[in-house]
């Protein structure tokens, strides 16, 4: 979403700041900035005016040092904010967020008086606007004509849902709330149930849940309601929670809604897609996977015939399951883009894991000589990604384990930790353990209890992480897997 908000000085302005937070007090040379970032030396004096101008309209100017010697540049901010908190803070303010925000709660007035509200020209409004059609676009959806501001958008129903969807969990995540602006306490109510039913729920599960939900029960309180002929993909089926159950338990969300019996069947239908797609299984609940049905055995088959490896029947299981669920949300949701996060992701593994990329990229070779596969790469470039991650998480898993010592002030900030750094694709299988003693790696934000325990890889980190923090984490896993 970033490259259709940010111009491409901006992006480079970023960037820029993203390597300066990673140099920790080192610093930059020119010639780096030169070389890794694209600026020329005439324009680096313009980004360091313009990163100036960001960390002051963010952070203040009394929060940060921004300073250039005869060859370094440094920053320095004084107060825990990871990259990403930054830029998002910077980007919360764009016109486009406006936009989609003013859309979303039907209020957009006209462009005239949006700009106004954002103090910028109609004709850099104009400029701004088209940046929104383009990323429309991408989801097969397009700004109406029309005057009226509750039908802005044309297209179909779910893809209107996704893309919001996709706006408020890569820009908002946890602070959704201030997309909303107001709080569903039912739905709360909804979730935190679910949750005790099935402890493995994870948080980001359940934040991807309840933003989607939201999405979905605000626009049928407006009157924009998926087509009753819709027809879902024909396995999405939880293996902890039947269609028939979940209704029972979803009816309390729709008691002030005024819908027909069918509109009613088709929306819950749809939120047990989501919840069958969003939630994670874990192992035990996937006996009963039929690893013979669909295109699974030619992608089992791929995997065990390039990686050289016998799959166990728990692996198999396994992706059976993280295939069925990759295809039937490609199947019910499409863009034509690929995320940022997942390209970021993979440059990871390319820098730490050419082995294994090297043998997934024979593997997508192969699956697009299949042509089920053929076409689904090309409709939807995102796929991949995904089925990559599949391979990941059976070749981590065969790993020797990491164990991992981590120490934080507060229980609830380690458990979110501790779920992070399971599900941050570190390249690498993690086992948490009880003691120093039994740890490979040490993570704290506190002075070690034992100061006479000194663990080879121990890691100093702030709560919560940001972006320095990870990198270290992944620096000290990386040093402790080249030394064995």
């Amino acid at each position: 979403m970033e490259r259709f908000i940010l111009t491409e000085k901006e992006q480079q302005v970023f960037k820029l700041c993203s390597c300066l937070l990673n140099k920790d007090s080192d610093g930059m040379s020119f010639e780096k900035i030169v070389k890794e970032i694209g600026l020329s030396k005439t324009t680096i004096n313009y980004a360091i005016l313009k990163l100036r101008h960001v960390l002051n309209l963010v952070i203040g100017e009394d929060e940060y040092l921004l300073y250039k010697t005869t060859d370094k540049l440094y920053l320095e901010i004084y107060q825990s904010l990871s990259f990403q908190m930054l830029k998002n803070a910077y980007i919360s303010d764009s016109f486009f967020l406006h936009f989609f925000q003013e859309v979303y709660h039907e209020r957009f007035s006209g462009l005239m008086k949006e700009t106004d509200a954002k103090f910028m020209s109609y004709e850099t409004g104009k400029k701004e606007l088209v940046k929104c059609r383009e990323y429309m676009k991408h989801f097969s959806l397009q700004l109406c004509t029309k005057k009226k501001v509750e039908n802005m958008i044309c297209g179909e129903e779910r893809q209107i849902r996704f893309m919001f969807f996709c706006i408020i969990l890569s820009q908002f995540q946890c602070k959704f709330i201030n997309f909303f602006e107001s709080e569903n306490t039912q739905l709360n109510l909804f979730l935190d149930n679910i949750v005790k039913a099935f402890p493995f729920i994870f948080q980001s599960s359940k934040l991807k849940t309840k933003i989607f939900y939201r999405i979905a029960l605000d626009r049928i309180k407006k009157g924009h309601l998926l087509p009753e002929d819709m027809t879902f993909p024909s396995y999405f089926e939880c293996p902890v929670l039947s269609l028939e159950i979940f209704t029972q338990k979803v009816e309390m969300l729709f008691l002030d809604l005024d819908l027909t019996a069918q509109q009613k069947k088709t929306e819950i239908e749809f939120l047990y897609f989501l919840f069958c797609t969003l939630i994670y299984q874990p192992a035990y609940t996937l006996e009963d996977i039929d690893c013979q049905a669909s295109d699974c055995p030619i992608f089992i088959n791929t995997i065990e015939t390039i990686g050289g490896i016998t799959l166990t029947a728990k692996e198999k299981r396994y992706i059976c399951y993280a295939h069925k669920q990759c295809i039937v949300w490609h199947q019910m949701f499409h863009v034509s883009f690929c995320f940022h996060h997942l390209l970021t992701e993979q440059e990871r593994f390319t820098k730490r894991n050419s082995n294994y990329m090297l043998l997934w990229h024979q593997m997508a070779l192969t699956l697009q000589e299949v042509p089920i596969y053929r076409e689904a790469f090309k409709k939807h470039p995102n796929m991949p990604f995904f089925f990559q991650r599949i391979f990941n998480a059976i070749s981590f898993s065969r790993e020797v384990p990491c164990k991992v010592f981590l120490l934080c002030y507060s229980p609830i900030t380690q458990s979110i930790a501790m779920e992070n750094l399971k599900n941050r694709q570190l390249t690498i299988r993690i086992e948490f353990v009880n003691t120093i003693e039994k740890a490979d790696i040490v993570i704290s934000e506190l002075d070690l209890p034992n100061r006479e325990i000194s663990p080879d890889y121990l890691c100093f980190v702030n709560s919560p992480f940001d972006r320095r923090d990870w990198k270290n984490i992944e620096n000290t896993i990386i040093k402790w897997r080249t030394s064995e």
